[in-house]
């Protein structure tokens, strides 16, 4: 059985569809520029395992339902914030990649979920970033830090995906 989904650590979240990225009660937005061109980009997210050279502190990424598709769903953990079952509810190559995580042993939200959309920038691409969740207690008493913390993260990642694709 993946890892932990049905262990009673990590527990159900309320899946989101893409309209949640307009209508969540607590976002968080950022925006990078890449050197490489949005395909290129896109691959590399699609690319779980890739995940780890770039996203800080990850450490779990890995598809466990059919990948490069709406519905694929991966695990991924994250140290300090916790574990996720996330389900991809867009997959569109060179252009979008979003997700809404299914389960999780974080005890920040109820529902979360994560929209990548690639738009050509030159040679390069923009990449633009929402976050959106639908926080618990805890969630909302750390949501201006979480914000933050995330943004950073998001920045942080980017810049590093960046080296890796453009470096040669």
């Amino acid at each position: 059985m993946p890892f932990a989904v049905y262990d009673g650590a990590v527990k159900p979240l309320d899946a989101a569809g893409l309209d949640f990225f307009s209508s969540a009660p607590l976002t968080a937005t950022a925006t990078a520029r890449l050197g490489a061109p949005p395909a290129q980009v896109f691959a590399s997210f699609a690319d779980a395992p890739q995940w780890l050279r770039w996203w800080p502190m990850m450490t779990t990424c890995k598809w466990v339902v059919d990948t490069a598709a709406v519905g694929a769903e991966r695990e991924v953990a994250v140290r300090l914030l916790g574990r996720y079952r996330e389900r991809m509810i867009a997959w569109q190559p060179g252009e979008r990649f979003a997700f809404t995580m299914v389960a999780s042993n974080s005890p920040m939200a109820s529902q979360i979920a994560e929209d990548y959309r690639l738009t050509a920038d030159g040679t390069g691409t923009r990449v633009d970033w929402v976050l959106a969740a639908r926080p618990r207690t805890l969630g909302r008493l750390a949501a201006p830090v979480m914000r933050v913390t995330m943004r950073r993260m998001f920045n942080a990642g980017m810049a590093r995906l960046d080296h890796l694709l453009t470096a040669n």
